[in-house]
């Protein structure tokens, strides 16, 4: 499960240097080129002015789009990242069911297949999981043990050590 809170203000974070940055580089080095470049056809009329005035609002709108798709790659690696070197979590859990859930993609003969893991931890929160199907296959419902996980932007499943079989 994503946290988009955490991804919303890794976005922001990395939005702001970002938009300044590209927005500084099209007002003081691309958009003067442009204007350097009109002067050689003649004076300045209506015409220019338009022109001029188009171009720079094209400049920055292009700085806006550029800048928010740079800035929502910025937060996703820096989140994977995070995630990536994140210290995993060790608790106390009991695995309480096991879902195959299959969905099949509309007028389409394409079915994919999630294996999910639902833990009760020792404070009674569940955490539910995704998880690969040799995952999956190792572990039983009502067995407790020793849950790890890691957890920046979403959980994210690593092992369950079973310490007792109820089953």
């Amino acid at each position: 499960m994503i946290n988009f809170k955490r991804l919303l203000r890794d976005w922001l974070i990395a939005f702001v240097p970002i938009v300044s940055v590209l927005l500084m580089v099209f007002i003081f080095l691309i958009y003067p080129n442009e204007k350097l470049e009109m002067s050689n056809y003649g004076d300045v009329d209506a015409l220019y002015r338009d022109f001029n005035a188009s171009t720079f609002r094209f400049g920055v709108i292009m700085s806006l789009i550029g800048g928010t798709g740079l800035a929502f790659i910025c937060a996703i690696s820096y989140n994977a990242f995070k995630l990536r070197y994140a210290m995993p979590t060790k608790v106390p859990a009991k695995l309480i069911s096991k879902y195959i859930r299959n969905q099949a993609a509309p007028h389409s003969a394409f079915v994919s297949t999630r294996f999910e893991l639902n833990f009760e931890l020792e404070n009674k929160a569940t955490k539910l999981f995704v998880v690969s199907p040799e995952q999956f296959s190792l572990v039983f419902e009502n067995n407790k043990g020793i849950l790890t996980y890691k957890e920046h932007s979403k959980s994210v499943y690593v092992d369950f050590e079973v310490l007792e079989i109820n089953g």
